[in-house]
């Protein structure tokens, strides 16, 4: 019973903390950003109910950027206040253990985390377009007639798939264009254009070649123009961009890469980013590894040394992490390991600090 109050003590002052500093810096966040963006809303005259529309929409993506920073100061700001008022003391003299008092936030993190993968993928992802359609269309006044949507990849059958590196919706015009033909992994037939136009009746190719694969060879031809009635979608159906791989739920850019896999293409850092969608949202779980011990033994400075020590654990794990993304993105690590090997270090050192911490 005891214990149970225990816990709800600890996540009260912990949840009281995070939703003090998720609002306190979450909304100076919106404030610069508005600073920098008050110019484009002056003179395009954006209409105030798309601005607040639009910062709705913004406020998800710093909670999706943000929240394992939150948590992080979180941590160290509730935790410090109750050591500083000697609380913890008399939770450790009465034969609690530092272990037994950073159980409930350990364990709450961790769900959290979890949480934090589902709002990422299902809740964010579809808000986001909506912020992206503002920021482009309104704010920047991008006239939609000028839309283009690049590295366009579409299945036709599992074997029959082709590429358009850029589509202009306004035009209905594409270049660079790709069929890729096989059959038991085997490369049949390649057709490479310049350009494809839908028509009133069908796509066109214009200006290409097509190359034929047997086993004895192979053989080509040239043509100025070339219909492609294996392609079934409208022009409409490719209006709306891929987005940024950050922006794209995991399993959209999970069926991203596999499109790209077939047709040969560059999905190297679109796979690193792809583990970051899972190990990112456990670094709140890992942060509270590291901060506890630390904030337990908090003795002066207040709440300004906790935000000063949490700032420099924030910017020292973020710096590894971009790092670690860069030597994914350059195949100078595995993806798994420019996903995960951050998280891997800085748990050992989290774990390591709260075992030699004062229980």
């Amino acid at each position: 019973m005891i214990t149970k109050i225990l816990d709800r003590y600890l996540l009260k002052y912990f949840l009281l903390a995070l939703f003090t500093v998720s609002v306190a810096i979450g909304l100076l966040i919106i404030v610069i950003n508005m600073v920098e963006e008050l110019r484009d809303f002056i003179d395009n005259d954006v209409p105030l109910a798309q601005i607040f529309e639009y910062y709705l929409y913004f406020a998800g993506w710093v909670v999706k950027s943000f929240l394992p920073v939150f948590i992080l100061l979180a941590a160290l700001i509730s935790i410090g206040i109750l050591a500083r008022r000697n609380e913890l003391l008399a939770m450790k003299t009465s034969g609690i253990s530092l272990y037994r008092i950073a159980a409930p936030l350990m364990a709450f993190t961790l769900l959290l985390s979890f949480a934090h993968i589902y709002y990422n993928e299902v809740i964010f992802a579809k808000a986001n377009q909506r912020r992206v359609e503002i920021k482009e269309y309104t704010i920047n006044k991008r006239a939609r007639t000028d839309k283009r949507t690049v590295n366009i990849f579409r299945q036709v059958n599992p074997n029959l798939f082709y590429t358009i590196r850029s589509y202009n919706t306004a035009s209905r015009e594409g270049v660079d264009f790709k069929l890729f033909r096989s059959e038991k992994n085997k490369l049949l037939e390649l057709v490479v254009a310049e350009r494809i136009t839908f028509t009133s009746r069908n796509w066109m190719l214009y200006d290409g070649v097509s190359r034929y694969f047997t086993d004895t060879g192979e053989t080509f031809s040239e043509f100025d123009s070339l219909p492609a009635t294996y392609i079934h979608e409208r022009p409409s159906d490719f209006e709306v961009p891929l987005g940024k791989p950050e922006d794209m739920a995991y399993f959209d850019l999970q069926h991203y890469i596999n499109m790209m896999k077939r047709a040969g293409g560059p999905y190297r850092r679109e796979l690193v980013d792809l583990k970051l969608k899972l190990s990112y949202p456990f670094s709140s779980f890992i942060v509270i590894l590291i901060c506890v011990p630390i904030a337990s033994n908090s003795k002066r400075g207040g709440i300004a040394l906790s935000f000063a020590l949490g700032a420099g654990i924030a910017l020292l794990y973020f710096i590894c992490f971009k790092i670690t993304q860069s030597f994914g993105y350059n195949e100078k690590l595995h993806p798994d390991l420019a996903a995960w090997m951050v998280n891997g270090v800085f748990f050992l050192v989290g774990l390591t600090i709260m075992i030699r911490s004062k229980k």
